[in-house]
């Protein structure tokens, strides 16, 4: 597959030819082999005596050998006069001739190639018409360099063929990569990007709280089994919402306080969110005990006594929403779902393949069930590595609109690096590439108690932000740092741009360490690095 510049399209199509340009730069990033490197909506601008000149090209083909071919996409009804093709863009405006415009293009590139010192280079041009049959030849503008819709499918094949087989010197290639990289401004700051790849993200992953929402059953229960980054936050939230709008009440309850407190702060106030464990906590002190939290089993207690409380009393909750369900017990369920309303609606998200703890699958019977592959978070790259080490029973469908890169991996040995060692030359390689270090959550692969990640003040040359306590009020207080610390098991359901995942070591890839595998890897939203042992990566890649 070809490389795209920049990794995908992130802003909403306005127009068919919109439409029709991402249609072809799919099909030049499948049909083209991974040498050649695709830029799409390239703005130009030249000085000539004296006057500014604009336009924007709408592909670019770099070939392997460095030469380039520009794309002109012309969507929709084109028109074939005696002498010329012309496109008419309606409101008023005359039709424009398209042979003009191609030789505009090429000639305004030729000349900042020039400028750029590359004058070895050669420039072919091919305008494509994906709407539209040549009736006949035409003067004014040469058929084998015309590609209309009967040819769409040889589209790749012509474009291959144009290229000379001539070999300009070397280097030649990277500088016309970085040329039109970085004079034509497609390369944004990190910031920048890291905002389009989460806007983007987010509305693509708006599907699963759009049409699971809309299914309807007798049995008003719903299980959802999708996979990381598949949008079941924003299901919960949709669901929430439109309980609260409705004035019903709905209750939201998941494994991890982190997620619930995460949650707490999107939903609307009206919402319960809370964790299991917490809502046995409540029932506890509402039979008038105090929790005595010295004692080892202390939650087992609380648990027990929710779970097998006989008198629930009268059910009040509209909409109970159960999250991370792969973490839940059988009974547990069976306690929620008994506070619920008989007209009540019920929606139990998890994903298996996250499940961390030891827990028996269990069933709900005439439920719907729902599943969905879809990962809308995480790189391409980063999901093709999940496929690969098959840490899912099903493959990963990735379908972030950012390509990535595949996760840098550091090892360390006890002969030449330790772990933290390896950590902070990770960190110091994401500052180098712009990151800031509020951009990057660094998770440990170990719980809290194991994790010597989790107790350093300061890594990669910046204060940490670690969890300390919870106030009398149930507030989270962190540490005042700029750099996020945690662990995979408290980091579940939640994302950054940047992740660390580090202290990754085991003697054996079973499925629980897969399903961590999983977990760490799926909470990137641009890039992912990993920092393991010497035989945890010979296991991963023998």
């Amino acid at each position: 597959m070809a490389r795209i510049h920049p990794s995908a399209p992130l802003n909403g199509p306005l127009s068919a030819g919109d439409y029709r340009e991402r249609d072809m730069l799919r099909l030049l990033e499948v049909g083209l082999p991974d040498d050649f490197d695709v830029f799409h909506n390239l703005p130009w601008t030249t000085v000539e005596s004296g006057q500014q000149h604009f336009g924007e090209l709408d592909l670019v083909v770099v070939a392997p050998q460095g030469h380039v071919v520009l794309l002109e996409v012309k969507a929709g009804e084109v028109t074939e006069g005696a002498d010329a093709l012309s496109k008419h863009y309606g409101g008023g405006v005359e039709p424009k001739n398209i042979g003009h415009q191609v030789r505009r293009h090429h000639h305004a590139l030729m000349l900042r190639i020039k400028s750029g010192e590359l004058p070895s280079v050669n420039i072919q041009t091919l305008l494509v018409l994906p709407d539209h049959h040549i009736q006949s030849a035409i003067l004014a503008y040469p058929r084998e360099r015309i590609v209309d819709a009967s040819q769409l499918d040889d589209l790749c094949r012509l474009l291959m063929g144009m290229v000379p087989t001539t070999l300009p010197p070397d280097g030649t290639r990277q500088r016309v990569l970085d040329f039109l990289a970085n004079r034509f401004q497609v390369v944004t700051d990190v910031a920048t990007h890291i905002q389009q790849v989460q806007h983007a993200s987010t509305a693509l992953s708006s599907g699963l709280a759009t049409w699971v929402t809309k299914i309807s059953h007798p049995s008003a229960v719903y299980v959802v089994q999708a996979t990381a980054g598949s949008g079941k936050t924003q299901l919960a939230l949709t669901l929430l919402k439109a309980a609260a709008a409705q004035g019903q009440r709905a209750r939201y309850v998941c494994f991890n306080r982190p997620l619930a407190d995460h949650l707490a702060q999107l939903a609307p106030i009206q919402a319960e969110v809370t964790t299991f464990h917490q809502l046995c906590r409540e029932h506890w002190e509402r039979l008038g005990h105090t929790p005595d939290f010295t004692q080892a089993d202390v939650f087992d207690t609380m648990v027990q006594s929710l779970v097998n409380d006989e008198h629930p009393g009268e059910p009040t909750i509209d909409l109970l929403v159960v999250d991370e369900s792969q973490d839940f017990e059988t009974p547990w369920v069976e306690a929620l779902i008994a506070h619920t309303r008989p007209d009540g609606r019920i929606y139990i998200l998890g994903d298996a393949g996250q499940q961390v703890y030891e827990r028996e699958p269990f069933d709900i019977p005439d439920a719907v069930h729902i599943e969905c592959m879809d990962n809308f978070r995480s790189p391409q790259r980063v999901v093709d590595v999940i496929n690969t080490w098959s840490l899912t029973d099903v493959p990963v469908v990735a379908r972030s609109a950012h390509r990535g890169q595949t996760p840098h991996i550091l090892t360390w040995a006890p002969s030449q690096v330790n772990s933290l060692s390896a950590l902070n030359q990770c960190l110091r390689n994401l500052w180098q590439a712009g990151y800031r270090p509020e951009q990057v959550a660094v998770i440990s692969y170990r719980g809290v108690k194991s994790s010597e990640a989790l107790k350093q003040a300061e890594l990669g040359g910046h204060a940490t932000r670690r969890f300390s306590h919870y106030d009398s009020a149930g507030n989270a207080i962190w540490t005042p740092g700029s750099l996020l610390v945690d662990s995979v098991y408290r980091f579940k359901g939640q994302s950054m741009p940047v992740v660390v995942l580090c202290e990754i070591d085991f003697e054996a890839l079973t499925q629980r360490e897969k399903n961590k595998l999983l977990v760490g890897l799926t909470r990137g939203q641009i890039r992912v690095d990993m920092v393991m042992s010497e035989r945890s990566a010979q296991l991963l890649m023998p």
